[in-house]
């Protein structure tokens, strides 16, 4: 099994598979009403080209698949069986398998699928589980097709700057306690680490505070030339 991230080997929410109303499980139905609102108040409409990394079992891709009537989805994920999954939610909620969406798996964030260029990115606890080398070539390879005003919205586990990036952190998700790692799955980061990762990348990042996520922070990229325009034109 990888040691970075063992979704490579197993089923993301597996547990699921055979559940007649995942709509009662909290970890699915809480997690697909938060990303949908986010999204939706970040501005995804129904011509957008939407990127999902680390997509899982069609959690979101279930729900937002339904409103980009002009737009596409782009689910990937690492794990090619967590995509069949994902096929069997879609076709379970009634969704045409011949409309406005591509599945795909790949390794190092091989993007090639993605056949025209992206509004939005997303990615909900994916960070958790990657190395920093794995999130630079995430950002390296999603350069290739996020458009000059795009942007990207990833979550990841923040520590505190008093705290040792070094020992494990203490975290408490609806009343399930773990501890995440500076070497091994879950991953946490400080800020200013994925920070400087990010504008080795090419992107300049924000952290925002409306995700409501039980554990985690949402980072939003955007690339750094268009910032730079965007601040000459302002001035």
């Amino acid at each position: 099994m990888d040691p970075e991230n063992f979704y490579r080997e197993d089923v993301f929410l597996s547990e699921l598979r055979h559940i007649s109303d995942r709509k009662k499980s909290k970890i699915w139905n809480a997690h697909q009403q938060m990303q949908l609102s986010f999204l939706q108040l970040r501005g995804v409409k129904s011509n957008t080209n939407f990127l999902d990394l680390g997509c899982g079992p069609m959690r979101l891709g279930s729900v937002l698949i339904p409103k980009l009537v002009s737009g596409w989805y782009y689910g990937q994920d690492i794990n090619s069986d967590t995509i069949k999954f994902g096929y069997d939610v879609l076709n379970e909620c009634g969704i045409d398998n011949n409309i406005n969406y591509t599945l795909f798996s790949s390794e190092f964030f091989n993007l090639s699928a993605v056949d025209r260029l992206i509004d939005i990115a997303f990615s909900n606890s994916l960070f958790s589980h990657l190395s920093i080398n794995s999130i630079y070539t995430c950002l390296l390879q999603l350069r290739h097709v996020l458009k000059p005003a795009g942007v990207y919205y990833a979550t990841f586990f923040d520590i505190p700057v008093t705290h040792s990036w070094l020992d494990p952190f203490a975290r408490n998700k609806w009343g399930n306690k773990f501890y995440t790692y500076p070497n091994q799955d879950p991953y946490h980061y400080h800020f200013s680490l994925l920070e400087a990762v990010a504008k080795q990348a090419g992107y300049c990042v924000d952290l925002l505070n409306d995700y409501n996520h039980p554990t985690q922070t949402m980072a939003c990229f955007r690339l750094q030339k268009t910032l730079e325009i965007e601040q000459l034109l302002a001035n």
